[in-house]
């Protein structure tokens, strides 16, 4: 019998997964991963398992979660840039640690909650977008490698949310009902700016002054704490609403403009993953945020993991730091995180 992990966060999402792979005959196992302190996760995960009637194991990761995403997370915002930590995790340590759960067991799959698909193109997997579009996560999954993809299952990327609860309630799962996880998962809730205060404690931000139309307006708390396109929480009397426009790391100054719309139609990505060969210059269509809806572009792959996106049309906001989603229809052929607003 094939042996498959499964990936249980102790959400419906996660324990529907389980059940479709119970379903195609697997002997399943179900994996918690504990990745920060007094996580609950491993409640709710046990006594879906029980009910599914499959093995169930957590397994700590702590110290590597904190030195693999939370000190990415922290250094991130250090550099003035705006952290993407679930595209990050993914790659780096959520499927890092499954894969080695997965042949810790001698199994041959990894079975998760994602809303995404495996696509079969040309003989070759990749990783493709969910049937419903609300809830796919394929923008947070880009950066995943063959290696990865290979062995990944997303067993909900082909149903809706609604159908899924619907189901699990017919089944009788106990977490049916419970609600979506909406955001960062180490935050538990806490604000990203009250974070970076305790991880700080009492050390001083790295401070320098909000600049407008070339003037100092006023000396700020220090740019981890500020991302770009921010308005709220600037704390500053102007007559006019401003936004953060850029994050100067080397003079500690941030830029300021009137407009929230500010666009650029050229971006620079670094540390690409590429899950093709493909020629140096292409059409593609881009996202540089979750839930955004892919933009026409040509793409430039350039030596050492970099690229150049050019937009059809500028897209709004681009911020150092984040993720872009690279697609061909339906199916993604990397990702890269915006090193550049060119």
């Amino acid at each position: 019998m094939k042996k498959a992990i499964v990936a249980m966060s102790g959400g419906v999402d996660s324990t529907f997964a389980a059940y479709l792979a119970l379903k195609e005959g697997y002997d399943v196992t179900g994996i918690t991963l504990k990745l920060f302190e007094d996580s609950n996760a491993s409640i709710d995960a046990e006594k879906s398992a029980k009910y599914l009637n499959i093995k169930w194991e957590e397994v700590d990761y702590t110290k590597q979660f904190k030195e693999k995403v939370i000190s990415y997370f922290v250094k991130t915002y250090k550099d003035g840039k705006t952290p993407n930590p679930c595209a990050y995790c993914n790659k780096h340590a959520k499927f890092f640690f499954l894969f080695k759960e997965m042949l810790s067991r001698d199994a041959s799959s990894i079975v998760t909650g994602h809303y995404a698909r495996i696509i079969d193109y040309h003989g070759s997997k990749f990783l493709g977008k969910a049937w419903d579009n609300k809830k796919d996560q394929s923008y947070y999954l880009c950066l995943l490698d063959k290696t990865y993809i290979s062995a990944a299952q997303f067993p909900n990327g082909e149903l809706t949310k609604e159908n899924i609860r619907k189901r699990s309630r017919e089944l009788g799962i106990p977490v049916s009902g419970k609600k979506d996880s909406q955001e960062i998962c180490f935050l538990k809730g806490e604000k990203y700016t009250d974070f970076l205060k305790n991880v700080f404690s009492e050390k001083k931000g790295q401070k320098g002054y909000f600049i407008c139309n070339g003037e100092k307006i006023k000396q700020h708390e220090g740019i981890e704490f500020y991302t770009v396109g921010q308005r709220k929480g600037l704390n500053i009397g102007y007559h006019k609403t401003l936004y953060v426009k850029q994050i100067d790391k080397m003079s500690n100054n941030i830029i300021l403009t009137e407009d929230k719309a500010f666009e650029s139609r050229h971006i620079k990505l670094a540390y690409c993953n590429f899950n093709e060969v493909s020629p140096n210059i292409r059409r593609a269509q881009v996202s540089i945020r979750y839930r955004m809806k892919p933009a026409d572009c040509y793409i430039d792959i350039l030596p050492d993991n970099q690229a150049i996106i050019l937009f059809d049309k500028a897209q709004k906001s681009p911020a150092t730091g984040q993720v872009a989603a690279i697609y061909e229809n339906d199916r993604v052929i990397g990702g890269g995180f915006i090193e550049e607003v060119l």
